[in-house]
């Protein structure tokens, strides 16, 4: 709450600052389109143009890479824009969002989604980021091959800030159409290729800031109105029983209900019945809990834990009173397998995930997103939760973003690059204006339609 004030006290005087320095150089504030306010500078000039001479041999090279993206993105962004309009159809209900939003901070607050909080700070720091990458690279592009870039500078459409490098764009499409889609294509890659840098340091901070605290145990959901024999207040917990997990480190409690037991950790049992829900999230009491397990899991039945698609098959292959033998940084544990709570026939462990059991592309997706998390353990941060959690969530908004404008930039549409990309790309196949134009209509036309659909689909549940 102490860095939300900070935050909104940075917003106003940040605000104040724009307004100031817009009034100061409103003889040079230029309106194009009837919709940018744009402020042109000659700065970065020199660099752009010093850069591409000097890593002329590299960018040779890179401008493959980035064209091959350039149609990659384009097909991606296409295909799950309609998967997020057929999504939505199916959807049972919706956010209140728009699905077709511009980033705005404090959104996931405005809208009450479950997202990390977006500050101003982190929405200013990661435009920065997203907005020089992508125009300098259409610059530095367009410098290697020969183009006068004309001015640089920031703008605003409406209130949303901007950056622009403005090449002779009528030189541009004098050019090659092989050099055009690579300065098309240049933005959405160097965003790309920030998501990946910047994914790259989200793991690294991981790995540097946490430890594995605790199992991830199988868990269920049991109304309040179940429980009995423990009373919850500002500061006490009165339970029937404590089970030490790790040491002294983790406390699980035992929760007394009209038939059955269950676990959970003292912190989160304290966080969710602080918000006075009806239901709440408990642990199964397990023949795992019961085993009392100290250090990291490492093996499951000689499966190692990274294989965890593995794992869960060879655990749904086990019958009650069989053993599986887990192994774990500290030494190894042989649990014997009870009935399972749903299903009487399987044996039961106890064992939870952080991942969800998938196959082909979104096990691809899921593994690569989480490459230095163990599946089967919770983790804890080495210093101040409220520090780390700010960084931690500012890395992953900037993956995030970084993906989505790079996608979103590709589209067929409009003044987006994709829009010219396809065009160019359509007029280098068939050498026909004709041709082109009327095959980037129909493209357009159709992400103009899946885009109807979305808006549609989200009236209909939202309201």
């Amino acid at each position: 709450m102490a860095f939300i004030i900070f935050d909104l006290i940075f917003l106003l005087f940040f605000c104040l600052a724009v307004g100031l320095f817009l009034y100061k150089k409103r003889k040079k504030l230029k309106i194009e389109s009837k919709v940018f306010l744009l402020y042109k500078t000659k700065t970065g000039i020199n660099f752009i143009n010093k850069f591409s001479k000097k890593f002329s041999s590299l960018l040779g090279i890179i401008s493959y890479f980035s064209i091959a993206f350039g149609f990659i993105a384009t097909i991606m962004a296409i295909f799950l824009l309609y998967k997020t309009a057929e999504m939505l159809f199916k959807a049972v209900a919706v956010p209140k969002v728009p699905p077709i939003m511009p980033l705005v901070p404090y959104l996931p607050e405005i809208f009450r989604l479950p997202l990390p909080p977006f500050y101003f700070t982190y929405w200013l720091l990661i435009i920065a980021v997203i907005a020089i990458t992508h125009e300098f690279s259409h610059g530095i592009f367009a410098s290697f091959y020969k183009l006068k870039i004309k001015a640089t500078g920031f703008g605003f459409f409406g209130p949303f800030l901007l950056a622009f490098v403005e090449p002779d764009e009528k030189a541009m499409k004098k050019k090659k159409p092989k050099q055009q889609l690579a300065i098309l294509s240049a933005g959405s890659f160097a965003n790309f290729l920030c998501a990946i840098i910047f994914f790259f340091f989200l793991q690294l901070f991981f790995v540097l800031s946490t430890y594995p605290s605790n199992i991830i145990y199988a868990g269920t959901i049991i109304n309040t109105s179940e429980i009995r024999n423990f009373s919850l207040d500002s500061t006490i917990i009165e339970r029937e029983e404590i089970l030490s997990v790790l040491g002294d480190s983790y406390k699980l409690v035992k929760i007394y209900t009209t038939n059955s037991s269950y676990y959970l950790t003292e912190k989160l049992l304290k966080e969710q019945l602080g918000k006075n829900v009806s239901s709440i999230f408990v642990f199964y009491d397990s023949p795992l809990i019961r085993a009392n397990l100290s250090g990291e899991i490492v093996k499951i039945n000689n499966i190692p834990a990274r294989h965890y698609d593995k794992i869960f098959k060879n655990l749904s292959q086990i019958k009650p009173h069989e053993v599986v033998v887990i192994e774990t940084t500290k030494g190894k544990y042989e649990i014997i397998a009870e009935e399972h709570p749903t299903n009487k026939s399987r044996g039961f462990v106890g064992l939870g995930s952080a991942f969800v059991p998938v196959r082909g592309l979104a096990k691809i997706i899921q593994d690569l997103s989480s490459p230095a998390r163990n599946p089967f353990m919770f983790y804890d941060s080495k210093y101040d939760t409220e520090t780390f959690m700010f960084f931690f969530n500012f890395l992953w908004w900037m993956v995030i973003i970084c993906i989505s404008v790079a996608l979103i930039n590709m589209l067929p549409f409009g003044m987006l690059d994709g829009g010219r990309f396809v065009y160019v790309a359509v007029l280098g196949l068939t050498k026909s204006k004709k041709v082109a134009e009327n095959i980037y209509k129909i493209v357009a036309f159709f992400v103009l339609l899946i885009l109807f659909a979305l808006g549609i689909a989200w009236l209909m549940k939202a309201f």
